[in-house]
C-alpha cells in the first residue's frame, strides 16, 4: 500500500546485517593491507633508536667506567714517584677522552708540567690554551685554566701585563665566583708594575662585593693595611733623608 512504509522480515533483516559486516571486515581487510607496511616499518625504527640510545648509553658508561680507572691509576703513580708513568697516561686521557675526563687529565697533566721547571712552563700552557679553546668545555673549566695560564705566565717573567689584565677584566666583570680571584690576581699583576693605587682600587673592589666571605675580607684589608704602611715608612725614610 502506498501510504504505508515497507517493512523488511526478520530473515531480510539478517542477511543486511551480514552483507553490512563483510563490507565492513572487507575494509578493514584493505586499510590493513595500504597501513601495516608502513605500520611494520614505525615499529621496527622505533626499535632500533631505542635499541642504539641504549647502547650509546651502556658504551658511553663502559668508556667513562675505563677512564676513570686510568685516571685514578695515573694519580695513584704520580704519588708513588711514578710521576712520568702517570703523566703519560693523563697525557693520553687528555688527548683522546670525549668525557669530562679530558679535562680533568689536563689540569693534572698541566700542573705535573709545570712541577718539572719552568722550561715545561711552555708545554703546560699549550695544554691549557686547548681547555680554553675547546667550545665543548664547561665555562667554569674554561676559566679555571684561563687563571691557571695567567698564573704561569706570571711565574715565567711574562711582561704582556696588559694581555693579561684584559682577559682578567674579562672574567671580575662577570660578577660570580670568579671575580674575586681575577681582582685579586690583577692587583698582583698592578704590584709587578709597581702601580700601587692600581693594587689597592682592584682589592677595595674585592671589599665591596657582599658574596665574599669573612676570611677574603680579612686577607685583604690586611694586604691594603701591609701596602698602605710601606707606603708610610718609605715616605719617613725619604723624610728623615
Amino acid at each position: 500500500m502506498s501510504g504505508q512504509k515497507d517493512e523488511k522480515n526478520p530473515l531480510e533483516a539478517e542477511i543486511l546485517r551480514e552483507v553490512a559486516e563483510e563490507i565492513k571486515e572487507e575494509q578493514l581487510k584493505q586499510l590493513w593491507k595500504k597501513i601495516s607496511p608502513y605500520l611494520f616499518a614505525v615499529i621496527i625504527t622505533a626499535l632500533i633508536i631505542t635499541g642504539g640510545i641504549e647502547y650509546y648509553r651502556y658504551n658511553q658508561n663502559q668508556r667513562a667506567l675505563r677512564e676513570s680507572e686510568q685516571f685514578q691509576t695515573a694519580l695513584t703513580l704520580i704519588e708513588t714517584g711514578k710521576e712520568e708513568q702517570g703523566a703519560e697516561i693523563l697525557k693520553t686521557i687528555n688527548q683522546t677522552s670525549t668525557l669530562g675526563y679530558r679535562y680533568l687529565a689536563a689540569f693534572h697533566y698541566a700542573d705535573y708540567l709545570a712541577s718539572q721547571g719552568k722550561e715545561k712552563y711552555p708545554e703546560a700552557i699549550d695544554v691549557l690554551d686547548r681547555v680554553i679553546q675547546d667550545k665543548k668545555a664547561p665555562e667554569p673549566f674554561r676559566n679555571m685554566a684561563l687563571f691557571d695560564k695567567i698564573l704561569l705566565r706570571i711565574e715565567n717573567g711574562d711582561q704582556d701585563f696588559s694581555q693579561m689584565e684584559a682577559q682578567l677584566d674579562h672574567l671580575a666583570a662577570k660578577s660570580d665566583a670568579w671575580s674575586a680571584l681575577a681582582l685579586e690576581i690583577s692587583a698582583e699583576l698592578a704590584l709587578r708594575q709597581g702601580n700601587v693605587e692600581k693594587a689597592k682600587a682592584r682589592w677595595q673592589q674585592i671589599l665591596s662585593m657582599p658574596s665574599i666571605s669573612e676570611a677574603k675580607r680579612l686577607q685583604v684589608s690586611e694586604y691594603i693595611s701591609f701596602v698602605d704602611e710601606k707606603i708610610l715608612q718609605e715616605k719617613k725614610q725619604g723624610t728623615d733623608q
